[in-house]
């Protein structure tokens, strides 16, 4: 396990929440397959992985539409950044499947990145959103 739900700020809307549970629950499950150096799990769970952000980004985004959030453009760029950092990684273990260059991102670049942008983007955005 790499990261606790209650690592990540709740925020005052139910689906973000549930979202973010559901993100944890996912980098910890491809964090351990890549501990355990099981490359066929770690590799359905790279692809898995790939989907979930972007539907969890973009249904994001289509709330912050919806509600005409005030800091849409800045919360995009701030997953527009995180979508081309995941992507290199992607390609990278697609291609390499090297398990310790993707957990490194994780420690490193995506856990740390999810921690502080639900604090200052997720936690605005679902205020703004509501429940």
């Amino acid at each position: 396990m790499l990261i606790k739900p209650n690592e990540i700020q709740k925020v005052a809307n139910m689906f973000f929440n549930a979202v973010h549970e559901d993100e944890i629950e996912l980098i910890n499950q491809l964090y351990d397959a890549l501990k355990a150096n099981d490359v066929e799990k770690a590799d359905k769970l790279m692809d898995e992985l790939l989907v979930d952000v972007e539907d969890h980004f973009s249904t994001e985004e289509a709330m912050m539409k919806e509600a005409d959030f005030f800091g849409y453009p800045m919360h995009k760029a701030d997953h527009d950044k995180m979508r081309k950092e995941i992507k290199e990684v992607y390609d990278n273990w697609k291609e390499k499947k090297d398990p310790k260059k993707v957990m490194d991102f994780l420690e490193n670049k995506l856990v740390p990145w999810l921690k502080l942008h639900v604090a200052q983007w997720d936690s605005v955005t679902a205020m703004h959103i509501g429940d």
